[in-house]
């Protein structure tokens, strides 16, 4: 799929080479300069639309040493600053030691997520339509029927250079996907996606329940089949996209520890950079978008929307899910962290629509067994045990 000849491996490098020539004569504009490469470099068609990859990096490539330039035209992260940064910094490090196996196959749809409950290209802000236990000072507690995480939310209504958040990331787990303990038969498949993104937003479920659609976000999904009644092997991969529909990349599985970096490049482009620090394959992708406003980060735990007109699809019991090293930047460098307390942050559960009231919630904190890095979340009521039914 992804041919690649001399005239493309130029090609990159004569983008690459002009733009060096920008960073050395106008240093102040150099993350700008950068950033663009991000979206100029990635010249690789995949067979997704607006999906495009990079050429594979020259023999003997080290990401960990290599330059701003070079990493951002063979689709490897920005390096953090080590100084004013060295959490980051160090997970960074890691990572690309781990990333030997470059993944190139064919992307494929994740089954069910096409079915979007907010139209593809909007990006209505984060509302606050199921308000409970807000404090004045601190996080704001949501409730819905498809996402439990922590979003950081700002005010912003267009992109902002400056003020727009444009990277987030974290560590995740893959934890085992499973029907609950006690679940009879199954309609529809058991899903269950982690990811960091930029962008989420709210919609309305027959004017009744909330549903959250991711805006662009990379991470891993698992995904338990039903076929007949019966509740199959599940299956895990990594996955990202802008909205819906979701791509899914290569395979994961339950046990493995995965990276996942976001990056918005610009108002209307996206790169994802996704890593299996177990298996040590990785991929890297620019995405296309209507238009990135950076008015959220988030971390979450999630099942698309939707089975049929009202029902998201039913979230799969993976008992618990971990996130750590979740870090968020601004344009201007300004660095956030999914254990803020600010007022601006939400905190979301997800709950049975079908009255069965909690199915996933997340612990978080700034310090303590959560620590401002990590989140924990668990799959509880009817999700664990069985017994979830539909509206």
């Amino acid at each position: 799929m992804h041919t690649q000849d001399k005239f493309a491996k130029l090609n990159v490098l004569a983008i690459a080479g002009s733009l060096l020539l920008s960073l050395t004569t106008l240093a102040p504009a150099q993350s700008d300069a950068v950033r663009a490469i991000y979206a100029s470099a990635a010249i690789v068609p995949t067979n997704i639309p607006d999906i495009r990859t990079y050429a594979e990096p020259p023999k003997g490539f080290n990401p960990a040493t290599a330059g701003d330039v070079e990493l951002a035209t063979y689709g490897f992260p920005p390096r953090p600053d080590k100084q004013a940064d060295p959490d980051r910094y160090s997970s960074w490090t890691q990572a690309m030691a781990s990333a030997k196996i470059r993944w190139n196959g064919e992307l494929k749809a994740v089954a069910g997520a096409e079915n979007g409950s907010a139209e593809r290209g909007t990006v209505p802000a984060i509302s606050s339509p199921l308000p409970a236990d807000t404090t004045p000072n601190g996080p704001q507690y949501q409730s819905n029927v498809n996402a439990a995480g922590v979003i950081l939310t700002n005010k912003l209504t267009k992109w902002n250079a400056k003020s727009s958040f444009d990277q987030v990331e974290s560590i995740m787990s893959v934890s085992k996907a499973q029907a609950p303990s006690s679940y009879g038969s199954c309609t529809y498949d058991y899903k269950e996606f982690s990811f960091a993104g930029i962008d989420s937003s709210y919609g309305n479920l027959n004017s009744t329940f909330d549903t959250l659609t991711p805006g662009l976000q990379g991470g891993v999904y698992g995904d338990v089949p039903c076929s007949g009644g019966i509740a199959g092997t599940p299956f895990y991969y990594a996955e990202f996209g802008w909205m819906y529909p979701l791509s899914r990349g290569f395979a994961v599985n339950p046990g493995d520890v995965f990276w996942a970096f976001v990056q918005a490049s610009g108002g209307a482009n996206g790169f994802v950079y996704l890593e299996d620090l177990t298996t040590q394959a990785y991929a890297s992708y620019s995405i296309s978008t209507p238009g990135i406003v950076g008015h959220n980060v988030d971390w979450l735990v999630f099942t698309p929307c939707c089975t049929a007109a009202s029902d998201p699809f039913p979230l799969a019991n993976t008992s618990a899910v971990f996130f750590d090293e979740a870090s968020a930047l601004t344009g201007s460098g300004g660095l956030f962290d999914a254990g803020s307390q600010a007022s601006s942050t939400l905190i979301l559960t997800m709950f049975d629509e079908g009255g069965g009231g909690e199915t996933e919630y997340v612990s978080q904190g700034s310090g303590g067994y959560e620590g401002k890095y990590a989140l924990n979340f668990h799959t509880t009521g009817c999700a664990s045990e069985g017994g979830c039914t539909p509206k």
